[in-house]
């Protein structure tokens, strides 16, 4: 019996030993970083000199950070990041066209400048030439600002600005912004009270510092791949000091590397809640840095009229980190998948879709088989090896002598069997083959999913077992589920309708689904399974 004792508790210590994967820091992040966005404010300009009519395009951009704090598209950031969106501040005017001048200088130096003139005349300027051109003068007209929030996956939004704060410089400056973009079930970053906070509290501020930004030309940006531009560093610190600017409002101190481009970014606590957004920094002295509390924040939060709220993008993500953190790695495949059709091109879902594929992969199969099996299964395998452990006790006892027999007894007790049973026998399989689902057309083409016997939801909702992100497609659109001796499939009220085997046929409510058949969800058919019973 203590075979029998060790076998089950080998099953049972497979079930629930998976080392975990990630580190409590690295999980946190992982978390947080998809609620963060790049925001980039620009300008696009003319000149045209007084010698030459034909104008010559500049521009010039500058980026800090956003976070969202509501899945249909509300960000906080700092009031200075979106301080010159609006050409008809006359001060904003002027900040442009001394940007665009200087973009304008650098394009004189580098000789850019002169190439349309060049051009025209079909030869190269003299010296001489270029400086006379200079002389003549020159005018500049810079365009309407464009603010843009590009998301974690690359996608970008215009952004229109609903509350705004001038930054601490300026009197009463408060340095907040809430911006908002046409955007839904996106993910988001939980909000906390900065009244907790106490001196020497770690910190984590994510961001996209413009150091290393090819896009915008950073210090370092030479050495990084323009790849990277959307990856954002996360940097960790404490709070040093708690203090007010001097004109009263309050302002937390902090030793956390900020630079420029991480303005208006999240400065997070031990549990992952904003306590203060990136402001601004001795540019001297490293380590001398500051965060507007998120409460201050909340005053322009709360004037949008609307409040912080998370999302399902946040519901699926923090499962699919959790399974493959806790080892249960086929299951965050699916997960993983989950999220990529929400944010499509997601650089950490993708990376960790494929660590998952691979830590599954590389597991053996008796862990593959606790990984993807159910309670039932491992409930079934015990009451097997039990079996094969009493038989194995039967034909020990009926060959060993009477003395033997009844030291056995007296030491562990009488083995008990049915007496109807024949030796040996095992119980019938504890689960039924219900087919499978084969996507044949649609964004999930080529993939293979299971009928259980709970059956296969499928809709746009994250909560189905087959997750579809196509506008055709109801939130719960289908159910395909044993019923009695057969599969069937169900539609569960969608507005497109459901079909089998041809969309000229009426609709179906519920129909039983034999080898070959093919599910359509639509008219349209954007969206194509085939049933296989075995």
């Amino acid at each position: 019996m203590k075979k029998f004792a060790a076998l089950v508790a080998f099953f049972l210590i497979c079930s629930t030993t998976f080392g975990q994967q990630l580190t409590k820091d690295e999980k946190r992040a992982l978390e947080l970083k998809p609620g963060v966005a790049l925001i980039v404010l620009g300008v696009t300009g003319q000149v045209t000199f007084n010698i030459f009519p034909q104008p010559i395009q500049i521009g010039h951009y500058i980026s800090g950070t956003g976070f969202i704090y509501r899945p249909d598209g509300y960000l906080i950031t700092n009031g200075h990041v979106v301080e010159h969106a609006n050409l008809k501040d006359p001060r904003s005017v002027d900040v442009w066209k001394q940007s665009l001048r200087d973009d304008l200088i650098r394009k004189i130096k580098s000789g850019e400048a002169f190439a349309p003139i060049e051009n025209a005349v079909h030869r190269k300027l003299t010296d001489k030439e270029k400086i006379e051109i200079i002389k003549q003068g020159f005018e500049i007209n810079p365009s309407q600002p464009i603010l843009k929030v590009i998301l974690a996956n690359g996608k970008s939004y215009d952004a229109d600005i609903l509350q705004y704060s001038p930054p601490i410089t300026e009197f009463k400056g408060k340095d907040v912004a809430v911006i908002k973009i046409p955007a839904n079930d996106l993910p988001t970053v939980p909000l906390g009270d900065s009244q907790e906070v106490r001196v020497q509290d770690p910190v984590l501020v994510i961001g996209y510092p413009g150091v290393v930004s090819s896009g915008l030309g950073g210090e370092l940006s030479q050495y990084i791949s323009s790849e990277s531009d959307l990856v954002p560093s996360a940097t960790n610190g404490h709070i040093s000091a708690l203090k007010n600017t001097s004109s009263g409002t309050p302002v937390l101190q902090t030793d956390v590397a900020i630079t420029h481009g991480n303005s208006g970014g999240p400065a997070f606590d031990a549990s992952g809640k904003v306590i203060g957004i990136a402001t601004f920094g001795s540019q001297e002295a490293a380590g001398f840095n500051f965060l507007v509390p998120i409460n201050t924040a909340m005053e322009f939060v709360r004037q949008t009229g609307v409040s912080a709220q998370s999302g399902n993008f946040d519901k699926v993500w923090t499962q699919a980190l959790d399974l493959y953190d806790s080892g249960k790695c086929n299951a965050a495949v699916s997960q993983f998948d989950t999220a990529l059709q929400m944010m499509p091109g997601l650089a950490d879902a993708n990376q960790y879709r494929n660590l998952a594929a691979k830590c599954y992969g590389n597991k053996n199969k008796i862990e593959q088989l606790m990984e993807t099996s159910s309670w039932a299964v491992y409930g079934g395998a015990v009451v097997i090896i039990a079996a094969i452990v009493i038989f194995a006790l039967r034909m020990r006892s009926a060959s060993a002598p009477a003395a033997a027999h009844a030291g056995a007894a007296g030491a562990g007790g009488t083995v008990r069997v049915d007496a109807g049973a024949a030796p040996g026998s095992l119980p019938p399989p504890a689960l039924a083959a219900y087919g499978s689902l084969q996507a044949i057309a649609g964004s999930l083409s080529g993939r293979s999913f299971k009928v259980t016997k709970e059956g296969l939801l499928i809709g746009r909702s994250p909560k189905c077992q087959v997750v579809l992100q196509d506008d055709t497609v109801s939130n719960e659109h289908a159910w395909v589920v044993p019923t009695g001796s057969e599969v069937v499939v169900i539609d569960r009220g969608s507005s497109n309708g459901t079909y089998v085997n041809s969309t000229e046929s009426p609709k179906v409510s519920k129909v039983g689904l034999r080898n070959g058949d093919k599910i359509y969800l639509g008219k349209k058919g954007t969206a194509v399974f085939t049933y296989f019973s075995s």
